[in-house]
């Protein structure tokens, strides 16, 4: 599955109970790591609220589930240069950034020995400062409840980002990082 908008992980050994949950609402597939499922829904907004109500009504499922992510883009990833990607592809995000306080979380699965998630945040999140510097704004970037999270999660060669605001982050306790 190329185009996925949504990546979910459920707690360990849950996994098929997580399944179970997001198919009646999408599709949706293993990611090829233990726990991790990513897939797509039409109405991402309708999702998050549908996947809430199905957390409330199921016990079960809402101890299965560790966290699901609404992923704005994906990509994969160049295997001379990853953190070129990673910069292609979270830069152009400032201008959603801007004026808003932030901070990036980078969540590898693969690519162990070639990136370095705490080098990759500080990589990602300086260049998120430039570009908002380069625009005449000044940027904020701070981890005790920021106005947005850039959350980059990796699946090997493929990945994808999101844009984790606090208003999302506070109607669907769900949507949170690692």
């Amino acid at each position: 599955m190329e185009d996925w908008n949504v990546l979910a992980t459920s707690v360990e050994g849950a996994r098929p109970v997580l399944m179970a949950g997001l198919r009646r609402l999408g599709v949706f597939r293993g990611a090829g790591y233990r726990n991790v499922a990513i897939g797509r829904v039409e109405d991402v907004p309708a999702f998050l609220d549908a996947w809430r109500d199905a957390m409330a009504a199921d016990t079960i499922l809402a101890a299965a589930v560790g966290r699901v992510l609404p992923i704005v883009r994906t990509f994969r990833l160049d295997e001379a240069d990853p953190a070129a990607t990673l910069l292609s592809v979270v830069e152009p995000l400032a201008a959603e950034i801007d004026g808003r306080s932030f901070y990036v979380r980078f969540e590898r699965r693969g690519l162990r020995g070639v990136l370095d998630s705490s080098e990759v945040e500080r990589l990602l999140g300086a260049a998120l400062w430039r570009r908002i510097e380069e625009a005449g704004h000044t940027p904020r970037v701070t981890f005790d409840d920021a106005d947005v999270v850039v959350a980059v999660e990796t699946l090997g060669d493929r990945g994808g980002v999101a844009l984790l605001d606090r208003a999302v982050r506070a109607a669907y306790p769900f949507v949170r990082v690692s």
